[in-house]
């Protein structure tokens, strides 16, 4: 654990006070106390591990001997929280041990959320600046207590405690809006979201007089009672914006004033710099901020993905008189991430620019910049490290291998598909070992420690393994057309591409290696 020496500091100024005799210096020291922020402390004690959870084990605790159907991956309890310097900031603790995060904090709350399998909103905590809060797990969800002063566990794990007092710990009717078709489909997808659409309505409703009892009965306070039902309402707000229901209603004429719901602040963009550390507010963001712009599909490769026009949506948000600073400062990195993710190099670096000219968070900015590798200066090249740590451009790499037909797997550690392929390339790499053949194992936007992991762990580390440093800013991965892994290119001896989209090992990849071979 770090902290950090500010405590020392403080120490140090008010024995300057003692000693000084200058009234000016010593309101100035004293100011600078003032000044310094608090902290918040967050102890983890044996967070669980990533596991499968699979959608008909509706109810909390409920396990099956048989694990079948359609899951979802729920990995490790990461917790997210916007600090003092207007950053969303996520901490992952470790799993199965005791670890211990420290906030410098300035403002007097502060909300810590995680992700809940069982609901459409997250878990929730809020918390007091200077506050000690531990967090133990039950049935995999945090359950929290704040060890310096009293509070009430109702208020500070209310999350739970409706999730069992009003829907008996099973999948809330808001969450089953999204989901609830995989867990019967009896009926089409549209009269599914649309049922529990109507059944979340009247649980709103049920869930505004559990919170009138829950404050009435002193069992929780108003600035808490305030938050949920404000949470609660852009809950609703967030329903409304489903495509679906969206349709649905514009079908049936309906709007807010006749679904008997309470309209609250926390939908009120005037206060956007207040409500700003509120996940609930940031999902109303981003909601809105899409502008019901219409999905582009992918038709690459046979995919199926689609995605909005993150351009777009850039561009709308820069022209959105609604959003102020604090605002656009959240949701331009929103939008940059999809135009990260699906556009083409000269779109990244034109948008690219665009941000740093139109935000004001320049730590923000930075983390950006070092987290997708956003240096456009060598962008006509695809450059590569090896496992020795020697730096190479894949056009050398191929100078290099002149001479030998080179099959090149483009991967990455947490591709599924990928890493699932890998036992049938050991075995095809054996099947033609006799053959002039290179296989080269090429890591595309991954995290180097996994990398090097998931190469060991695969057994694939006396293969040619390169490590791709500039894969999001590269013109050559656009060049190739790779767009989605895993990909297989195969070069002749000549250093000619032949087949940019080989097929895999185990799924034909010999037989069209052995046709090209002979």
């Amino acid at each position: 654990m770090t902290i950090s020496n500010y405590k020392l500091n403080i120490i140090f100024l008010l024995i300057l006070i003692c000693v000084s005799c200058k009234t000016e210096e010593e309101k100035a020291i004293i100011e600078v106390i003032d000044n310094t922020p608090k902290a918040i402390v967050v102890i983890s004690k044996n967070a669980p591990e990533t596991y499968k959870h699979y959608l008909k084990q509706d109810s909390i605790g409920q396990h099956t001997n048989e694990a079948s159907g359609p899951y979802t991956l729920i990995k490790s309890p990461k917790f997210t929280y916007y600090d003092s310097q207007n950053n969303i900031t996520s901490w992952q603790p470790k799993v199965n041990a005791i670890d211990t995060l420290v906030i410098p904090y300035y403002r007097d709350y502060m909300e810590l959320s995680t992700r809940n399998t069982y609901t459409s909103i997250p878990s929730t905590f809020l918390i007091k600046n200077g506050d000690t809060l531990v967090i133990n797990y039950k049935h995999k969800l945090p359950v929290a207590e704040i060890t310096n002063r009293e509070v009430n566990a109702v208020e500070l794990n209310y999350n739970n405690y409706r999730l069992n007092e009003l829907f008996d710990n099973k999948y809330t009717s808001h969450q089953k809006v999204f989901m609830g078709y995989f867990l019967n489909r009896e009926q089409s997808i549209k009269n599914t979201a649309v049922h529990f659409y109507e059944q979340a309505l009247e649980d709103e409703k049920k869930e505004v007089l559990f919170l009138d009892s829950l404050y009435n009965a002193q069992l929780i306070s108003k600035n808490n009672y305030n938050y949920r039902k404000a949470i609660l309402g852009g809950l609703i707000e967030h329903h409304k914006n489903n495509k679906i229901i969206e349709k649905w209603l514009a079908q049936n004429k309906l709007n807010a004033n006749n679904e008997q719901f309470e309209t609250v602040y926390a939908l009120d963009l005037s206060k956007t710099d207040s409500l700003m550390g509120f996940s609930y507010f940031r999902t109303h963001l981003n909601t809105i901020s899409k502008y019901n712009l219409s999905l582009i599909k992918e038709k690459n490769t046979g995919s199926g993905g689609s995605y909005i026009n993150s351009k777009a949506r850039f561009d709308s948000i820069l022209n959105d008189k609604r959003f102020n600073q604090t605002a656009k400062n959240y949701l331009l990195f929103e939008a940059y991430n999809g135009i990260a993710m699906n556009f083409k190099v000269k779109d990244k670096e034109r948008y690219f620019k665009k941000l740093i000219a139109h935000t004001t968070n320049r730590k923000q900015l930075n983390e950006f910049q070092e987290k997708y590798n956003l240096d456009f200066s060598k962008s006509d090249q695809l450059l590569l490290t090896s496992l020795k740590n020697d730096t190479i451009t894949f056009a050398n790499l191929l100078k290099q291998n002149k001479g030998k037909w080179l099959y090149i797997d483009f991967w990455a550690s947490w591709c599924k598909p990928c890493r699932k392929t890998m036992p049938e390339s050991i075995k095809l790499k054996k099947e033609l070992k006799n053959d002039n053949i290179a296989f080269i194992y090429l890591s595309l936007n991954d995290r180097k420690k996994a990398w090097q992991l998931a190469m060991e762990s695969d057994g694939i580390t006396n293969s040619q393994n390169y490590f791709i440093e500039n894969g999001n800013t590269s013109k050559v991965i656009e060049e190739l057309g790779i767009k989605t892994i895993p990909h297989y290119l195969i070069y002749n001896p000549n250093g000619e591409l032949v087949n940019g989209f080989a097929n895999r090992p185990g799924k034909g990849a010999k037989e069209q290696l052995m046709s090209l071979m002979l």
